[in-house]
């Protein structure tokens, strides 16, 4: 049986996604939207170099030499951006006001344990499978057994209730070479898996809000536009759970499509929500989820204990915020345009030197920043350029500042000083990580 598609319109009201479309109402994105995920309509295929990719490549991210398809190598910048978001990802998840256990696990599972065997079975033909002894191991393409473990060994009880596992690590999955793109599709990359538990339903839907409140906040500061693509698993549950559904619609003040599973298939999740972009290929790609699971603590043994001493299985949401690492770089590479927002830059400011005596203030002048706190990452241009290459080279290296440092500045850098101030108060919000290569440029490395 195929399944079921609706339109819930900002105010609630829900339409067929034919009628939607020839509507006043449908903005082009969601167009795409209803295109793509529920009429099957695909993009026109392109030869053109994606546009994303000169910027991704300009900072450092590019696929690994002498591997296989769809392993991506980061050079020191594209390190650096990297770290900020795993940073940016645990700065959201530390605000939703859980307590959060972040946790490590193993990369290898046995495929022979049943629940190991069950769960990969919706994978299929993307697992990294590899034969160990007398072992069928399978590499792991999520972090939601290791933490599932140590929630089955713990002692809980409805004191401790909510909490919530969080765990920022490498995932595997066997893309098909053809099918593997630059950060939004690899077959290994960064997850920050955020698995909430909860008493019951009610308490799962009270939190769903507050996790979707953090999503929305990271779509917010990359300055893109998200569609939800709701999931139900069944009819019966569309039945029950319609109001908390266009609950999260009113909230985003947007039209969101409902996709509606009419296949009687027992699934362990209620709904699976993703949070898409249209990027410039006109694709929806989807960047950050929200699931609500009825089901998996029952099958994994994963129980608390009520005030009364009874025994009962949470529910468990499963949530990745901001998104996949790589996905959420896509996003904001993909939305370039002017600049990126001025946390991400790995070089946040350059000092031009109009020549080498101004070398010894530039330096002192960087201390006196770091003196005052200022949270932002500063290089100096020292090479033998006039000042007008240097400039022309900081626009090439997308360096979103530059100010030109000589006689003038050496004696009386307030004026730098007063930007600067501006410019710290710009990032203070977000996750601030210091480079540690050198900060003249005539001493650092460069790639061919």
């Amino acid at each position: 049986m195929k399944n079921k598609y609706l339109v819930i319109k900002a105010n609630g009201e829900l339409v067929e996604p034919e009628i939607f479309l020839s509507s006043k109402e449908c903005e082009h994105e969601f167009r795409l939207v209803i295109e793509r995920e529920a009429l099957g309509i695909k993009a026109k295929e392109s030869n053109d170099r994606p546009k994303y990719l000169r910027y991704a490549n300009k900072f450092g991210f590019d696929w690994e030499d002498n591997s296989s398809p769809g392993f991506i190598q980061y050079n020191h910048k594209a390190d650096l951006m990297m770290r900020l978001v795993k940073e940016y990802a645990r700065k959201l998840v530390n605000e939703i006001g859980l307590p959060i256990y972040e946790v490590k696990g193993a990369n290898f599972f046995d495929l022979d344990y049943p629940v190991v065997q069950a769960y990969a079975k919706l994978f299929g033909d993307r697992l990294f499978i590899h034969n160990n002894d007398d072992k069928k191991l399978v590499m792991s393409y999520d972090a939601s057994y290791p933490q599932f473990n140590l929630a089955r060994k713990s002692s809980i009880n409805s004191n401790a209730m909510p909490f919530a596992h969080f765990s920022i690590s490498d995932c595997y999955r066997y893309e098909q070479s053809g099918e593997c793109m630059l950060l939004f599709r690899g077959r290994r990359f960064f997850m920050p898996d955020l698995h909430p538990y909860l008493r019951d339903l009610n308490e799962a839907w009270k939190w769903y809000f507050k996790l979707n409140e953090k999503l929305v906040e990271s779509f917010d500061s990359a300055d893109r536009k998200f569609w939800n693509n709701i999931k139900v698993s069944s009819e019966k549950n569309w039945e029950k759970f319609s109001g908390h559904i266009k609950e999260i619609v009113k909230r985003g003040n947007k039209p969101a499509l409902v996709e509606i599973r009419c296949d009687k298939v027992d699934r362990y999740w209620i709904i699976d929500v993703d949070y898409s972009i249209v990027d410039n290929l006109n694709q929806v790609r989807e960047i950050g989820c929200i699931q609500i699971d009825a089901g998996n603590a029952k099958r994994l043994g994963i129980m608390y204990f009520d005030k009364s001493g009874k025994r009962k299985f949470p529910v468990i949401i499963h949530a990745a915020i901001p998104g996949g690492i790589e996905r959420y770089l896509y996003m904001v590479f993909d939305n370039f345009k002017a600049g990126f927002p001025l946390w991400f830059y790995p070089v946040q400011v350059r000092l031009l030197l109009v020549g080498e005596d101004q070398k010894k203030a530039a330096m002192n002048f960087i201390q006196k920043i770091s003196d005052l706190n200022l949270k932002l990452r500063i290089e100096i241009d020292d090479r033998a350029e006039s000042v007008s290459k240097k400039i022309k080279l900081a626009h090439e290296d997308l360096i979103p500042n530059y100010f030109v440092f000589g006689q003038k500045e050496a004696a009386d850098s307030s004026d730098i000083m007063d930007k600067l101030i501006g410019l710290d108060k710009e990032v203070r919000n977000f996750p601030f990580i210091q480079f540690s290569w050198p900060r003249e440029l005539s001493h650092q490395i460069k790639q061919k």
